[in-house]
């Protein structure tokens, strides 16, 4: 079935009303019809399977809810994903292969070696971004829509990171010693909350890595 999140007001009872830009999409881009089933989301973790039932207008559709189960495809523990700030169409790609395989929450940040200098973004580029973490989640098989943090300096980043995850990680090529693998991290880990710092094109500088150790 084709999955859509819908915002819990669109969810009454057991009727279901789809907003104008997806009723288009399933009516003139899906070729859907009164009888055919789709899985809606309310972003609660429950995944609803509804019957469409039919047009109130050109651009309202309506559906009935026939079952409903919680989704089971979550990760058991959620990873944010701290990434450098980048040109539009590498962010869209990690924006979207990384709901794809389960990343909780995405933290771009600014830091010495970004291409992008200012966190400050334009209320039309989020809402695009967060329309593909959107999409990206329904043809993934989602239960939860990934959530985008607006773009923050580095080190600003290393303390809200700090203060919001049981493990905090950060790769880097110039680490000393054996390599680590994120498996053998995990052995053991109680928590349910892990950061994973990503860098620039450019890497981290000294200075990052050392205000990175200071915040663990």
């Amino acid at each position: 079935m084709h999955h859509f999140f819908l915002t819990p007001e669109s969810i009454q009872g057991k009727q279901v009303s789809f907003p104008p830009q997806v009723a288009h999409q399933i009516r003139h881009v899906l070729r859907l019809g009164a009888g055919d089933q789709v899985a809606v989301l309310d972003n609660s973790g429950m995944l609803f399977t509804v019957v469409l039932t039919g047009h109130v207008s050109n651009t309202q559709l309506t559906g009935q809810i026939v079952a409903s189960h919680r989704v089971t495809s979550e990760p058991g523990i959620g990873v944010t994903l701290f990434f450098g700030l980048s040109n539009r169409e590498k962010v869209e790609w990690i924006l979207q292969k990384g709901t794809e395989i389960g990343v909780s929450k995405f933290y771009p940040f600014v830091s010495s070696r970004t291409r992008v200098s200012t966190p400050a973004l334009s209320e039309s580029r989020i809402t695009r971004w967060k329309q593909i973490i959107k999409e990206a989640a329904e043809q993934s098989g989602r239960g939860k829509l990934p959530t985008f943090n607006p773009p923050e300096f580095l080190k600003e980043c290393f303390v809200k990171a700090k203060h919001d995850h049981q493990m905090c990680l950060l790769a880097w090529e110039n680490s000393p010693g054996d390599e680590i693998r994120l498996k053998e991290l995990l052995q053991g880990f109680s928590g349910d909350a892990v950061a994973l710092f990503v860098g620039p094109e450019g890497g981290f500088s000294e200075d990052e890595i050392v205000a990175a150790k200071e915040n663990g």
